[in-house]
């Protein structure tokens, strides 16, 4: 099979993409630890509390893989830059590989649980409406945590995107 980039291309490439997959994890993170809500909660004699992301362990869930996924887009940053100052492939492609097959297996778990997060807790919240009516109706705040998790879906794409990128490096070298 013949590969349609060429090496020094293919190196570029890849940076760009770890770099913007970076980005992408970091506001999705950021957007997810900022998001939260006062309500009124009437099972504490009206007091106001706040909910957080850390309130469900669907967030707490996307928000780790999300961590990972920032750090494992640096360190690879890292790697390619150090390669491409050296000019060449010398180094573990293997673990690139499959860290980047694992990263966007972790990053697409990380996305459906966001999503699955938003549905269950949109329904829990419909069924109580008259109790919890400040957070059932609240579209921003529960909208905030779907953008998130589309946010965390784009880091899969391009994950797939460099694990693709990272099969046709393996394919040039004998393994």
């Amino acid at each position: 099979m013949a590969f349609m980039l060429s090496p020094g291309v293919s190196r570029i490439v890849t940076i760009v993409l770890r770099v913007l997959t970076a980005i992408v994890l970091f506001v999705s993170l950021v957007m997810l630890v900022t998001n939260n809500q006062d309500y009124q909660d009437p099972n504490d004699n009206g007091n106001t509390k706040t909910a957080r992301f850390y309130d469900q362990v669907g967030f707490q869930y996307m928000a780790a893989t999300t961590v990972l996924g920032i750090g494992f887009s640096i360190y690879g940053t890292v790697i390619v830059a150090l390669r491409i100052k050296r000019g060449n492939d010398e180094g573990n492609l293997l673990i690139d590989f499959y860290g980047q097959k694992v990263l966007s297996n972790l990053l697409v778990t990380g996305a459906v649980a966001g999503f699955l997060t938003v549905q269950a807790v949109d329904k829990a919240l419909s069924d109580h409406f008259g109790t919890f009516a400040e957070l059932a109706t609240n579209g921003y705040y529960w909208g905030l945590y779907k953008t998130c998790s589309g946010l965390v879906l784009l880091g899969f794409f391009l994950s797939v995107a460099l694990s693709i990128l990272s099969s046709h490096t393996l394919a040039r070298r004998n393994y």
